[in-house]
């Protein structure tokens, strides 16, 4: 299983440590943070973008497609109601060096069979518990 540590730093600023790589993690000023990195749900849609933008590079290089100038394009936008939660992502994948033609369909498929875009699609199970649980004094 893998592993990834959130630690709290400060204000509303946390550090996430994936094997040797951290990134920052906060809010910005108008959300009571000092807009040192990205939000969580900002992380989410990245993680989305960069998942699609790994198999869809893939399907370049196994089909002969550029993948030169690729970009990912992500709009989101949060749910007005309850629960609090991301309510629609749009993709748009550009890749102004290739000519995708009658591989369109593939492409996509491709890109729709992604890890975090499968996960997102098959729910998956979340367990939340405290560590460590003693009793203080």
């Amino acid at each position: 299983m893998e592993h990834t540590e959130i630690k709290y730093i400060d204000g509303k600023r946390f550090s996430a440590q994936n094997r040797t790589h951290t990134i920052i993690i906060d809010q910005p000023k108008e959300g009571g943070g000092d807009d040192q990195g990205p939000t969580p749900p900002e992380i989410f849609v990245d993680a989305l973008g960069s998942c699609i933008g790994v198999y869809v590079l893939a399907f370049c290089k196994n089909t002969g497609l550029n993948p030169d100038d690729m970009k990912i394009i992500l709009e989101w936008g949060k749910a007005s109601d309850k629960p609090a939660r991301i309510k629609s992502i749009n993709v748009k994948i550009d890749l102004p060096n290739a000519n995708v033609g009658a591989r369109k369909a593939a492409l996509l498929k491709v890109a729709e069979s992604c890890l975090i875009h499968e996960t997102i699609k098959h729910e998956p199970e979340i367990t939340i518990d405290l560590a460590n649980v003693t009793k203080r004094a």
